[in-house]
């Protein structure tokens, strides 16, 4: 399975031709361990982001749920290949379920300058109806304060 993954993985690169990377995105629907399509670097760069996205983005809430703080690490930085596909792909996930995660990384980011930036891209989450009515006033209070600031 090692084998294929890593085929399947050389597929996504945005530098083949577009047959492949939709051959590869085809067979990556198949594999159930997610975790091998969030930011790997393990295959030399970051060509397989954007593919690596478009496959995520395709799961359930319940198939996401493991890797969310993950997901949110990924918004770190907006111009990060795939970064927006995960962001859209977040605005529409359960509100209840993101919460606990979502407060978490607010915690953590909000206590250092370095990452005020992620706080401006989180802040986007905003746009999840179903999030905001879930946030403890805090931590919703922290993104609406950073709510377009990019």
């Amino acid at each position: 399975m090692k084998k294929q993954i890593d085929e399947i993985m050389n597929m996504l690169d945005w530098n083949n031709d577009i047959s492949i990377q939709k051959e590869g995105l085809l067979l990556a629907g198949q594999i159930e361990n997610l975790d091998v399509f969030i930011q790997s670097n393990k295959f030399g760069n970051k060509a397989v982001w954007e593919n690596c996205a478009k496959i995520l983005s395709q799961k359930s809430d319940k198939q996401l749920e493991p890797y969310l703080i993950k997901l949110l690490e990924w918004l770190q930085d907006i111009n990060w290949p795939g970064a927006l596909i995960i962001l859209n792909r977040l605005k529409c996930y359960k509100g209840k379920a993101l919460k606990p995660c979502l407060e978490y990384v607010i915690n953590k980011t909000t206590n250092n300058e370095n990452d005020l930036m992620w706080l401006d891209y989180l802040s986007e989450l905003l746009d999840n109806r179903d999030l905001i009515s879930s946030l403890s006033r805090r931590h919703l209070s922290v993104l609406k304060s950073r709510y377009h600031n990019r």
